[in-house]
């Protein structure tokens, strides 16, 4: 009696095995990319703790893009107090908790899953300290110099209206986030209408890390983001 296999057993053998390694590969890669997820949301956590140390040392403001007081800001592409009075010197978050030491590690500025984090636009934000690896988080415009420019308040989170639906920070490459937060929505049709493009080329599936004005760091669906997620700190929009 012959111990050898057939080829049609093995064929089925081997049709066996590709079809286990197809069930679970893309287990495996949702494990993978939820571990990259949550590395992301210890990063957002960390600079949540940067953001905090910053009001504990400002009298409870939060950074905002241009250092000057509130009372007499303009929006950063207008400010005239670079060298020689050059405009469209900003200073982000980026630059002002790594000035103040509120965080130096600058791994914590970068998502694991960022295929690109060193093409970070910093905008009008020329100002930035030199981050080799790039960055991967963008700001709420409004709170980098949205409500200092148009309101002449200084933002503080005891203002705030609903804090915890306030989207301060989220995944991105670009600072500013643009006024809305459908820039990382890749339904929100108006806004693509208008010129403008999503600014996040990945997701955590199909999920967006954000850093909200309490300070809490939370996962959300990337489709209706611009809904769910509040832009403006003041306001219920």
């Amino acid at each position: 009696m012959s111990c050898a296999f057939s080829l049609i057993e093995m064929l089925v053998v081997i049709s066996l095995i590709t079809l286990l390694i197809a069930m679970l590969l893309p287990s495996m890669w949702s494990s993978k990319e939820n571990a990259r997820a949550t590395a992301c949301m210890v990063n957002l956590r960390e600079i949540g703790t940067g953001i905090q140390g910053y009001m504990d040392q400002s009298l409870s403001a939060f950074p905002y893009g241009v250092p000057k007081d509130p009372q007499v800001i303009d929006h950063p592409h207008y400010e005239g107090w670079g060298p020689g009075g050059a405009r469209g010197y900003g200073v982000p978050p980026q630059q002002q908790l790594f000035s103040l030491n509120l965080i130096r590690d600058l791994r914590a500025w970068i998502c694991p899953t960022d295929p690109h984090p060193q093409n970070y636009n910093w905008w009008d934000f020329t100002i930035h300290p030199d981050i080799t690896g790039g960055s991967s988080y963008m700001f709420s415009e409004d709170a980098l110099f949205g409500v200092a420019w148009k309101q002449r308040k200084v933002l503080k989170q005891t203002s705030f209206f609903q804090p915890s639906s306030f989207g301060y920070a989220t995944d991105g490459w670009m600072c500013p986030n643009g006024w809305t937060w459908g820039n990382v929505d890749p339904d929100d049709v108006p806004n693509l209408a208008n010129g403008y493009t999503t600014r996040i080329d990945w997701n955590h599936l199909k999920g967006v890390n954000v850093l909200y004005g309490d300070l809490h760091v939370a996962r959300a669906p990337q489709r209706d983001a611009r809904l769910n997620i509040r832009t403006h700190p003041y306001y219920n929009y």
